[in-house]
């Protein structure tokens, strides 16, 4: 992996985070405000992009960066970033959305306190020397229903501080646990139920074809009359129209916006109802908050690139957790014996059989499949293969993967077994850690053994006969080949031995077929593992 990267920083971030970027060692950083063109003309010259909203990466400007290897979003939302186009290349797409979430929730219950005490009309009657009293009676939050619409971070946070108002607490959001509802205080409930049944309805769903104008004519019809609804996530979850006439009609009492479909507003009707407030988009906009992105977004992109944590990247096939630094070693393993199998199959690969032993081991399927296939896929010239399109290529090349059931195995603590089918034969390969770090082949097809999978190896198949490891090795130092060290299994006493054998560099091509020649040997491959 490289140790020199170019980073550059196209929309404007705080500069915390750029001086965290220009601090570590080996990174160059540009913070430009490129235009379209000249981004197209530069961007290949860069392993990592930082975009806000205003930058859009899409699979044209993708396809420009061939060294890419990051997409940072400074924010939550990745809907200016083409993420497919970005993972059929390879290429990470992060975003940071802990940061906003406080902030957000926040605002959303600052929207909410605005909306039923009509704080900015009276604001403006107070300048304009009113003092109308009677014009603003409000309403009170206390033992009123919240409905959420989305029970992510987001949501989570505006429950809490509702409840703090003495507010009840609804929520619709297919993808919750209903225990962690019940322990923040929220009922799970259908989207019907909360658009009867909410005097307050806010919106923190994400915005997919499911969601897109959630809120329309019908859903408005089905509002209790007189609710009040506050949107701080994503304007295109409501049909504007419908929202206008639910408004006028009066079956909404008033409406708080920070987003909208389209922004600026400037030719939305909207814009002429006093039961509507609005704010200019500024959920995330607190020092606090934009400050903590900038730090954050940096120091994701520099774990990512040194390999250490995979936090928020959105297209990661797998879900990193919060102790990646236990998961890394499995992962590893799996890669360097993906390769191993890749370097000793023949052509058409057919199929992968994973099989995942352990207490520890047995949580990290998905992920150590990833890794594996990595390692498998990633063997061919000018293939650039990583966790992010592996299973991509996979099935574009037809390759079923799947998880098995009693391999033939050795019996270790923990195990990660592969067992991968070509067009003309199969090979099982399994390992082990050891230390809960240093991988470990234990075993090859039938035959068991204890060796280091990484460097420059040769894997030789043998007859079990006296004097293989001596001519073996002269003939290896008549090449100028060191031997580091030498593992043998053996099926049975004078059958065939398998030897596993770790160099100090290449085996030269002249080597190999002088090794092939011996009358002992019955097959050897050289074989390139990571260092």
């Amino acid at each position: 992996m490289s140790d020199s990267w170019r980073i550059l920083v196209a929309d404007e971030i705080p500069p915390e985070g750029l001086a965290l970027l220009r601090a570590a060692p080996g990174v160059e950083v540009d913070d430009a405000r490129l235009g379209r063109a000249d981004l197209l003309t530069r961007l290949d010259a860069y392993d990592v992009l930082v975009v806000r909203s205003g930058t859009l990466v899409d699979r044209a400007l993708i396809e420009r960066g061939t060294r890419l290897r990051v997409i940072a979003r400074a924010g939550l939302a990745t809907d200016n970033i083409d993420v497919v186009a970005a993972t059929q290349r390879g290429i990470m797409v992060m975003n940071t959305p802990e940061p906003y979430s406080v902030a957000a929730a926040e605002h959303t219950l600052a929207l909410m306190l605005a909306l039923c005490r009509h704080l900015p009309a009276a604001d403006a009657e107070v300048r304009r020397g009113h003092w109308h009293r009677h014009k603003f009676l409000g309403t009170q939050l206390h033992g009123k229903v919240l409905g959420l619409v989305g029970l992510g971070r987001v949501g989570q946070l505006v429950a809490a501080r509702a409840l703090a108002f003495g507010m009840h607490l609804l929520a619709y959001d297919p993808y919750a646990d209903e225990r962690e509802a019940r322990d923040l205080g929220v009922t799970l409930a259908t989207f019907d139920e909360v658009l009867t049944q909410s005097d307050f309805i806010s919106l923190h769903a994400v915005v997919t074809p499911e969601t897109h104008q959630l809120l329309g004519p019908a859903e408005f019809a089905r509002l209790k009359p007189g609710a009040r609804l506050v949107n701080c996530a994503r304007g295109e979850l409501i049909d504007e129209t419908a929202l206008f006439q639910a408004l006028v009609s009066g079956r909404l009492a008033g409406a708080a916006l920070d987003v909208f479909g389209i922004e600026p507003p400037t030719d939305s009707p909207l814009l002429q109802l006093p039961n509507v407030i609005f704010t200019p988009h500024l959920g995330a906009s607190t020092h606090e908050a934009q400050r903590e992105v900038s730090l954050q977004i940096a120091q994701q992109v520099l774990d990512a690139l040194k390999g250490i944590d995979y936090r928020n990247v959105v297209n990661l096939p797998f879900v990193p957790g919060p102790h990646f630094a236990t998961t890394r070693p499995y992962l590893d393993l799996a890669q360097r014996l993906g390769a191993l199998q890749a370097q000793m199959a023949g052509d058409g690969l057919v199929s992968v059989e994973i099989e995942v032993k352990g207490d520890e081991a047995a949580s990290l399927v998905k992920a150590v499949a990833v890794a594996l296939l990595t390692g498998l896929l990633g063997q061919g010239p000018g293939v650039q293969v990583n966790y992010i399109n592996a299973p991509l290529l996979a099935a574009e090349q037809g390759v079923t993967v799947t998880q098995a059931r009693g391999l033939e195995t050795a019996d270790y603590a923990n195990l990660i077994s592969c067992r991968v089918r070509w067009n003309t034969g199969e090979r099982l390969v399994a390992g082990t850690l050891f230390g809960g770090v240093e991988s470990r082949l234990v075993q090859l097809d039938e035959f068991r053994m204890d060796a280091r999978p990484r460097g420059q190896v040769l894997v030789m198949y043998s007859r079990d006969v006296p004097g293989v490891i001596g001519v073996v090795g002269t003939l290896l130092c008549q090449h100028g080949v060191n031997i580091a060290e030498w593992r043998l299994g053996r099926d049975q006493p004078g059958g065939t031995a398998l030897s596993f054998i770790n160099l100090d560099s290449a085996v030269p091509a002249e080597s190999l077929l002088a090794l092939r020649a011996l009358s002992q040997v019955i097959d050897v491959r050289s074989v390139v593992l990571p260092p």
